[in-house]
C-alpha cells in the first residue's frame, strides 16, 4: 500500500540570515571579481521586508512510482576558453590557489562548486598551428597532437589538457572527447573549414585515416587515466562552417560510413574497450535532426550499436522537441537521448538572474519533455559580451566572475547525481514552478527526493507537496540561488513531514527531502 505524506515547503523566515556568506551557510561562496562583482552577503531591511511577502499556498503533488530516465551526468565543454584559462597559474586573491584552480572548483567540485560530472574536450584540426581559415577570434582555433602524419607531440594543446587533467581530478567520471573538423591535412581545401558552396571537406578515402588520429588521441589519454566514456566524431554537421571557428560540414547520406570507420578502429583496440561512440551532434532538435539521427539508426551497422543519441537544443522550442521525442518513441523507443550542447545564444552580457532562469528554463524542458540522461551548457567560461559561459573572466587582468547562471545550474548539477531517476511532479499552475523531481541514494545511504523549482514572480510562494510513495522523508534541506544568494542552504535546521519552509521570490530552489537519522 502506498503511504501518502503532505509537506508544506515554507522557510522559516527567523532562521534567515542573508545568502552568500550566511553564518549557517554549509560553504562559504567565493567572491566575484572586478564591478561584476555578485554581492550580498547580508539581506538589506527592505528586502527583509519584502521577503515576507507571500503569494499564498500552491500545490504540487510527486508521485514517486511513476518513474522515468535515470540521470548520467551535467556537464560543460572546454571550448573556446581551457586553451589561455588553463595557463592561468596566477594566485587568486590570498587564497594560496591559482585562478585556474579556483575556475576548476567552481565548476566541477561538489562541496566548493556546482559538481560538474561531464566534461567535453575538443580534438582539435590543427588551424592554430598553420595559422589558416577565416576566424574572427583566435581562440576558436585549436592545436592538433600530430607534429607528422601519426607523429605526436603529447606536450601540446597543454593548457587545455590541464584543465581535463584537473577536472578528472576533482571528481568528473565522464570525458566526451570530440571533433569539430577532420584534421587539416585529411581536408578537401587543406583548412578546417568548409569551401562556400561545397556540401563536404573530406574524402571518403580518408576517414579512415581521421579515425586512427582520434582514437590515438583518446588511447593516449586512456592510457593516462582519463575516463574517457565517448568519442563523437562530428559536430553540427548541418552548418556551413565556412568561417568563424573549426568546424565541417556533412551530409546525411555521408555520416554512416564516416562512422563506420570510426567504429572499426575503435573495436580494433583493446584499450578503448569501454569507450563508445556518440553523435550526431546535431544542433537544434528540428529541422534536419531527424535525417542525422535516421542516418545512423537506420544504418544495418550502426543501427545495432547506438543506444543513446545526442543532439543539441540550440533554436529548438517546446514543439520541436515534442515532435522529435515523439518520433523516437515510435521509431526508437530503446535509444536514450542525451543533450550535448545549449547556450542562451543572446549577445551582451549578463550577470543577473535572467540568464540563470533561462537556462534552468531550458534545463528543465529537456529533462521533462526530452527524458534527456545527459546536459551539457556549451561552455564553461567566457570572456563576457555573450550569455555563454557559466563564468565570466578578462583575460588582461587574468580575473573571474561566477554568474547566476553557474550557481542556478548548480541547483540541478550538484544535487541530482549520476544514478538518480526522475520521477512524476506537477503542480496545479502548470509552467508556474517549472518543477522537477528526482530519487535516488545520497553519499550516506540514505534515500532521498531532490526538487528543483523557479519561482520568478515578486513574491514568496508557500508548496503544499502532496507525496505519495513508500518512503517516509523526516528532513528537509532548501538551496537557493537568487539576486542575494549563491546556491546557498539557508537553513540548517531539521524538518519533519508537515512543518514550514518558503520558496523565495525570484529564485532557483532545490528542496531535499531525506530519510531520518
Amino acid at each position: 500500500m502506498k503511504k501518502r505524506w503532505s509537506v508544506v515547503v515554507v522557510c522559516l523566515l527567523v532562521l534567515l540570515t542573508g545568502c552568500g556568506r550566511a553564518a549557517n551557510s554549509n560553504r562559504t561562496v567565493a567572491p566575484a571579481d572586478d564591478k561584476m562583482s555578485q554581492e550580498g552577503t547580508a539581506e538589506s531591511e527592505t528586502n527583509k521586508e519584502n521577503k515576507n511577502t507571500t503569494g499564498g499556498v500552491m500545490n504540487m503533488k510527486i508521485n514517486l512510482s511513476e518513474k522515468y530516465q535515470i540521470i548520467e551526468s551535467f556537464g560543460t565543454s572546454g571550448c573556446w576558453w581551457s586553451q589561455y584559462v588553463g595557463g592561468w597559474d596566477n594566485e587568486y586573491k590570498d587564497t594560496g590557489r591559482s585562478v585556474r584552480d579556483e575556475i576548476a572548483m567552481l565548476l566541477f567540485d561538489r562541496e566548493y562548486g556546482i559538481g560538474l560530472n561531464s566534461y567535453r574536450y575538443n580534438i582539435g584540426a590543427g588551424s592554430a598551428d598553420s595559422g589558416k581559415g577565416k576566424y574572427y577570434d583566435p581562440h576558436r582555433r585549436a592545436q592538433s597532437f600530430e607534429t607528422a602524419p601519426f607523429t605526436y607531440n603529447w606536450n601540446k594543446d597543454a593548457n587545455a589538457v590541464w584543465f581535463m587533467r584537473k577536472a578528472v581530478e576533482l571528481g568528473v567520471e565522464e570525458i566526451i572527447m570530440f571533433s569539430n573538423s577532420p584534421l587539416e591535412r585529411l581536408t578537401m581545401n587543406g583548412t578546417a573549414q568548409v569551401t562556400k558552396g561545397r556540401k563536404e571537406n573530406i574524402l571518403p578515402e580518408n576517414y579512415d585515416a581521421f579515425a586512427r588520429y582520434v582514437m590515438d588521441v583518446a588511447e593516449h589519454f586512456v592510457e593516462e587515466g582519463i575516463p574517457v566514456k565517448y568519442i563523437s566524431p562530428v559536430n553540427e554537421p548541418q552548418w556551413e562552417w565556412t568561417e568563424g571557428q573549426e568546424g565541417c560540414h556533412y551530409e546525411p547520406a555521408k555520416i554512416p560510413k564516416l562512422y563506420r570507420a570510426f567504429l572499426t578502429e575503435l573495436t580494433s583496440r583493446p584499450a578503448l574497450k569501454d569507450v563508445v561512440l556518440s553523435g550526431p551532434e546535431s544542433g537544434e532538435w528540428k529541422g534536419d535532426a531527424i535525417l542525422y539521427t535516421s542516418a545512423l539508426l537506420n544504418d544495418s551497422v550502426l543501427g545495432g550499436y547506438f543506444d543513446t543519441i545526442d543532439n543539441h537544443s540550440y533554436w529548438s522550442d517546446t514543439a520541436s522537441k515534442v515532435a522529435f521525442k515523439r518520433w523516437m518513441d515510435v521509431n526508437y523507443p530503446e535509444v536514450k537521448l542525451r543533450m550535448s550542447e545549449w547556450c542562451q545564444m543572446v549577445n551582451g552580457s549578463d550577470v543577473t538572474m535572467d540568464s540563470a532562469f533561462e537556462l534552468a528554463r531550458v534545463l528543465q524542458e529537456d529533462l521533462t519533455v526530452l527524458d534527456v540522461v545527459s546536459w551539457q551548457n556549451w561552455v564553461g567560461v567566457a570572456p563576457g559580451g555573450y550569455r555563454d559561459g557559466l563564468i565570466y573572466v578578462n583575460e588582461g587582468k587574468k580575473t573571474l566572475n561566477p554568474l547566476k547562471r553557474l550557481w542556478g545550474y548548480g541547483n540541478y548539477s550538484k544535487f541530482i547525481r549520476p544514478s538518480y531517476q526522475r520521477v512524476e511532479v506537477s503542480d496545479s499552475t502548470p509552467n508556474e514552478f517549472r518543477p522537477v523531481a528526482f530519487t535516488g541514494t545520497n553519499d550516506e545511504g540514505k534515500k532521498e527526493l531532490v526538487l528543483v523549482v523557479l519561482n520568478q514572480s515578486d513574491v514568496n510562494k508557500k508548496l503544499l507537496l502532496d507525496i505519495q510513495g513508500a518512503v517516509e522523508y523526516t528532513d528537509i534541506s532548501v538551496y537557493e540561488t537568487s539576486e542575494s544568494c549563491n546556491l546557498d542552504r539557508i537553513t540548517n535546521e531539521k524538518y519533519g513531514v508537515g512543518d514550514a519552509v518558503e520558496v523565495g521570490k525570484q529564485s532557483i530552489t532545490t528542496i531535499i527531502l531525506s530519510e531520518g537519522w
